[in-house]
């Protein structure tokens, strides 16, 4: 018996039936974002600003004040500082000096508008950037994103993802319009509150964007020395916390390869002896040095221009998800700009269905939480059994990446190969085009 016959299922297979299907589920979504963000915004306490942000505010603080911007992390933390939480750069408390002066709660309120205002601002310029998607495939994107998990973690903790998402998103829509100045200005900015997009500056390099890479490094550098010499305090972020926050952290919630890794070392501490520690950090060190040079040297110019860029951007993201030092669940807000450009190169080159299925599992995984597997409660394993399934539970998120990451070259290959193959037929159409000597 053949189920596409049967008429809910049938129903499926007709455009128009599952654009309005699609359009209903946006409408919903939306719904539930939109009360969910007002409740959190109505009943947002001092209580419930105990992570994150009462650091980004006491930074914020000390930088208006011209103290020392890590004096109230660091009293926060303790022993755990710059492992646990966001280490926010001297740019980052700058920015915010000047909502000081309303008090902490005003001050998260108006930082929780910009938040919001950032992820639809992202949005926005993701459906500008990829023209090709149909109207079905533009909602199927406004529903990922609206039913994305890290997205409303990223809310809940007022967490800076989203400015990230924007800034890098804004840095590939100015390259696209062959603004450099602009896709310069916009890394910078994005390197400058979170230190990893600096590796869009070698990408750009790569992709023969000389002037985007060459404004981006001067823009950065001048940023820099003027955020430096703003804020007291601030070389501690080049000498302690770069440094420090470099050896990352086994916290069961860190998703990235430095995490699996940290966390095999914790609960195996003699695998390899005493040298464990010292071949945990030389895995992690060789697996960032090897896919962020994979990405790199798959990304060189060779297909259609437009789609080279947007795939080879949307490669690096997630590769610098996958080996960060820390990679939290809200941090993966940013691989929406990577969907959306798996979404419309799928609209564009149909591929097949199994591209389709892959992006979709990669997206359920990153989805998922650590805490919807019967992990030990009190955090701690207790047994070999344990041990194998805390590995496995905390680690979906980065089968995922790898699942995206993957998926990504294999569709720049393909444009690649595509690319390989046109030239000759131009090169026997310019000869067929020639007359005779």
């Amino acid at each position: 018996m053949n189920v596409r016959h049967w008429y809910g299922i049938r129903r499926l297979y007709e455009a128009s039936f599952r654009d309005r299907l699609l359009l209903l589920l946006v409408i919903v979504i939306g719904a539930y974002y939109l009360t969910w963000s007002v409740v959190q915004w109505v009943t947002l306490t001092p209580a419930a600003l105990q992570f994150d942000f009462v650091n980004y505010f006491g930074g914020a603080q000390a930088a208006a004040h011209g103290t020392d911007i890590y004096a109230d992390f660091k009293r926060s933390w303790g022993s755990e500082a710059w492992v646990v939480a966001y280490i926010y750069p001297p740019f980052f408390a700058l920015v915010l000096a000047p909502l000081t002066s309303l008090g902490l709660l005003a001050a998260a309120r108006i930082w929780l508008l910009a938040v919001h205002a950032a992820f639809f601002g992202s949005l926005a310029l993701i459906l500008r950037i990829h023209p090709e998607l149909s109207r079905g495939g533009r909602r199927l994107l406004l529903l990922a994103s609206l039913g994305f998990m890290p997205v409303y973690l990223n809310l809940k903790f007022q967490q800076v993802a989203t400015i990230w998402l924007l800034l890098m998103t804004a840095a590939l829509w100015a390259a696209l319009q062959r603004r450099a100045g602009l896709a310069g200005a916009f890394i910078a900015a994005a390197a400058s509150l979170k230190v990893s997009p600096i590796f869009l500056i070698p990408l750009f390099a790569r992709l023969g964007r000389w002037r985007i890479a060459v404004l981006a490094s001067v823009t950065l550098v001048g940023l820099t020395v003027v955020t430096m010499l703003a804020a007291p305090g601030s070389l501690q972020f080049f000498t302690v916390v770069l440094p420090r926050i470099g050896l990352g952290t086994a916290n069961w919630d860190n998703g990235s390869i430095d995490g699996l890794v940290s966390r095999i070392a914790q609960l195996a501490p003699g695998l390899f002896g005493g040298a464990t520690q010292t071949v945990a950090k030389v895995v992690i060190v060789a697996a960032a040095v090897i896919v962020i040079g994979i990405t790199l040297w798959r990304a060189h110019d060779s297909g259609e221009q437009v789609w080279t860029l947007r795939l080879s951007v949307a490669a690096l993201i997630t590769a610098l998800l996958t080996v960060s030092s820390v990679t939290w669940q809200h941090h993966l807000v940013t691989l929406l700009l990577p969907v959306a450009t798996g979404i419309a190169w799928i609209t564009v080159r149909r591929p097949g269905a199994r591209y389709g299925w892959w992006l979709f599992a990669a997206y359920a995984m990153c989805w998922m939480d650590r805490r919807a597997f019967p992990l030990p409660a009190d955090l701690q394993v207790h047994s070999s059994t344990q041990a194998a399934l805390v590995l496995a539970g905390t680690s979906v998120k980065l089968v995922g990446l790898l699942l995206l990451w993957t998926l990504l070259l294999q569709m720049l290959r393909v444009e690649q190969h595509m690319a390989s193959v046109r030239r000759p037929d131009q090169s026997v159409a310019g000869a067929a085009a020639r007359p005779a000597a």
